[in-house]
């Protein structure tokens, strides 16, 4: 075992899944060769998997490929937001990125996230500058925007969210500004989005590492977070914290 994988972790990589069969495979590959990549520059590096309400085809899969190799929990949240918290408290590293259990990272990804976050003077929160959408018939590229990019509006949050959950923080950051609980039967959702308004307002920075990628799958099935979200016309809870913004 190399010392990168023995000593205590400076990074952490948190797996979320639930019930995505066999698409978790390629997820998994993905995670282990970004990992390695980041290994393989020095850093030490761990996975853990956070498994909320898993079916059984999905837990054995991902049991049997993290033996020896990475950490699954199993929870009985219900809700993603909260299933990312878990994953932060047991995480050992003093970095986070976080993989949905169906998408995937580029190779360096992991590194370029962290050498960003480590050297800013700031406290930052990381996220790729493109996420490539496949999966269906809509497939297309949406590029992300840094928050020190002139192109950057803090008001454009009140329409639409700048940045997915797949972020990339120091540990600190995701204990200070926990995810919200989804409440999608009373019209609240979108826990990612308000979660960035939420640590703008705290005064953290939304940066993007050149040259990466997130690849997302669309086509999901039906009873995904984001198909839900949607048909219940859920809104994230960002109007109280909007006006608390523009009252500072």
């Amino acid at each position: 075992m190399s010392q990168t994988e023995s000593s205590d972790p400076v990074i952490s990589c948190v797996l979320n899944g639930h019930r995505e069969g066999a698409l978790i495979y390629p997820t998994i590959r993905s995670a282990k060769r970004t990992i390695e990549h980041t290994r393989s520059a020095g850093v030490a590096t761990e996975l853990v998997a956070v498994l909320d309400r898993a079916d059984q085809q999905t837990s054995i899969i991902v049991e049997r490929e993290l033996k020896d190799y990475g950490r699954v929990l199993h929870v009985d949240h219900g809700d993603l937001g909260l299933a990312r918290n878990r994953g932060v408290a047991h995480s050992r590293g003093k970095y986070i990125g976080f993989l949905d259990g169906d998408d995937l990272w580029c190779r360096e990804w992991i590194v370029d996230a962290y050498e960003l976050c480590s050297k800013h003077e700031k406290d930052v929160i990381v996220h790729p500058e493109h996420n490539i959408y496949f999966g269906d018939d809509s497939a297309h590229t949406l590029q992300h925007i840094d928050m020190e990019s002139p192109e950057f509006e803090f008001e454009y949050l009140l329409r639409q969210n700048y940045w997915t959950a797949l972020s990339f923080a120091a540990k600190s950051t995701y204990r200070q500004i926990p995810f919200r609980r989804n409440d999608i039967e009373n019209g609240f959702g979108f826990e990612d989005w308000t979660w960035n308004v939420e640590t703008i307002r705290n005064g953290f920075l939304h940066k993007t590492a050149k040259g990466t990628s997130h690849f997302i799958r669309r086509g999901k099935q039906q009873e995904s977070l984001l198909n839900n979200t949607n048909r219940g016309r859920s809104v994230p809870r960002v109007l109280d914290v909007y006006s608390q913004w523009r009252a500072a």
